[in-house]
C-alpha cells in the first residue's frame, strides 16, 4: 500500500482517496480507519504533512532481492535469467512499453550512484 500511495499521489499526481476507494474495493480484509487512514498518511496531507516518497525500485531491490513479486505480476519477464532485468525490463526487454514514471526517481542515490558507476543495481 505505501509503495501504491507513493507512486500514485506523489509521481502521477492522482488524489490519494481515488486509490484508497480503489483498495477498499479490492482488499477482502479491509478496515475503513486502516485503509484510509495509511492512504491519508502516506500521500501527505493531514495532521503529519510530511514528504513520504518511496523509492520503489530500491524498495524493491531492499525487500525483493529475487524479484519474485515482479516475475508473478509480469509473466512477460518469465524466462529471463538476468535477475537484473526484473527491476529494469525496459532496458532488457526489446519494445518494452512507455515508462510512465522516471525510473530515476524511484532509487534511492546510493542506487542510482551504484546504476551510474557500475551501470547495475544489483552488487
Amino acid at each position: 500500500r505505501q509503495n501504491v500511495a507513493s507512486v500514485l499521489a506523489k509521481d502521477l499526481e492522482i488524489d490519494w482517496r481515488a486509490g484508497a476507494e480503489w483498495f477498499q474495493f479490492l482488499l477482502e480484509d479491509h478496515c475503513v480507519g486502516a485503509n484510509w487512514g495509511n492512504w491519508l498518511y502516506f500521500s501527505g496531507v493531514g495532521p503529519d504533512p510530511k514528504n513520504r516518497h518511496f523509492r520503489t525500485i530500491s524498495q524493491a531491490l531492499r525487500y525483493d532481492p529475487d524479484g519474485a513479486y515482479v516475475q508473478k505480476w509480469l509473466p512477460s519477464l518469465n524466462g529471463i535469467k538476468e535477475i537484473e532485468a526484473f527491476f529494469r525490463p525496459w532496458d532488457f526487454v526489446k519494445d518494452w512499453h512507455e515508462v510512465i514514471v522516471s525510473p530515476k526517481t524511484q532509487l534511492t542515490w546510493q542506487d542510482m550512484q551504484r546504476l551510474e558507476q557500475t551501470g547495475r543495481l544489483l552488487e
